[in-house]
């Protein structure tokens, strides 16, 4: 059985068909701002392959097509991913042309030819439990290209859908000897970080440290 199960997929199958925005990331300051700290955090100022499940409707995808000759998104709703391919298509045809879209259910449906510069989970893992999480660390950890960056970025408040609480889940994943921390972003909101396979800053990697 995959781990996101069929309720799940169900459950936000409706939310995305009863409202299109329904956390407003597109009209909230709060979302706005996030996303600007998230793309600002990114070590590379762009990357070859760059992956994001649970893309929801968009708006980051949109973002992070920019910084990436390729990008892979991925979401366990139907409309979710209808809802990023209309977003990409009406933003720029160009970006949309350069972004790989699927239905899948996260950590069993990973893809297929992972070999990824820039992986983003963005709002979506506290909706796992610690086997899941665990396994979909490991899957993100064998993904990652040489020098390439994992980046997490969750709410913090209390939430009645949480099966598993933020600072836990980064926890979890900052205690993985493979990953170096390069960056970490915490406010009573959300926490973000960033970790990689190399352990360079972003000076370093410039040559300027």
């Amino acid at each position: 059985m995959n781990s996101q199960s069929d309720a799940s997929v169900q459950h936000f199958q409706q939310i995305y068909q009863q409202d299109a925005d329904p956390w407003k990331v597109r009209q909230r300051w709060y979302e706005q701002r996030k996303r600007s700290v998230l793309l600002a955090c990114l070590p590379d100022q762009r990357y070859r392959r760059a992956f994001e499940p649970a893309c929801g409707n968009g708006e980051l995808t949109a973002a992070l097509a920019q910084r990436a000759e390729h990008l892979s998104a991925s979401d366990m709703s139907p409309e979710a991913v209808r809802l990023t391919r209309q977003r990409l298509q009406r933003e720029d045809p160009s970006d949309a042309s350069r972004v790989t879209l699927d239905c899948q259910r996260m950590p069993d449906e990973w893809p297929d030819d992972a070999n990824f510069d820039l992986i983003v989970i963005s709002e979506m893992l506290y909706y796992l439990r610690e086997p899941d999480l665990l396994r979909l660390r490991q899957r993100c950890i064998d993904s990652l290209a040489p020098g390439g960056a994992l980046l997490l970025c969750h709410w913090r408040r209390p939430f009645d859908d949480r099966l598993t609480g933020t600072d836990v889940v980064h926890q979890l994943f900052g205690e993985a000897a493979a990953l170096h921390h390069l960056t970490r972003y915490a406010d009573d909101d959300f926490v973000l970080d960033v970790w990689s396979n190399n352990a360079a800053s972003v000076a370093q990697r410039e040559g300027l440290a």
